[in-house]
């Protein structure tokens, strides 16, 4: 797993997954392979994270620790990491 910070939040991304972030807007976009989209996830103007995934996805979200986690759920079903 990747580990990357996202203002608040640090998010772990499968290894497979690249994000690029824009921190005027507070968007990440997270994308796979030849540059296909598959998600992004921004903070709303109140302050909360919205997530939109494109693609078969487990994301897990840990408030407490303000962690937000993403794996295809292929990796997650089979207990691959």
């Amino acid at each position: 797993m990747k580990k990357l910070s996202f203002f608040d939040w640090e998010i772990h991304l499968q290894d497979d997954l690249m994000a690029v972030t824009d921190t005027i807007m507070k968007r990440m976009v997270i994308l796979e392979g030849a540059l296909e989209l598959t998600g992004m996830i921004w903070i709303d103007e109140h302050n909360e994270m919205q997530i939109k995934p494109t693609w078969d996805c487990v994301i897990s979200i840990n408030v407490k620790d303000m962690i937000l986690t993403i794996q295809h759920s292929s990796n997650v079903f089979s207990n691959k990491e």
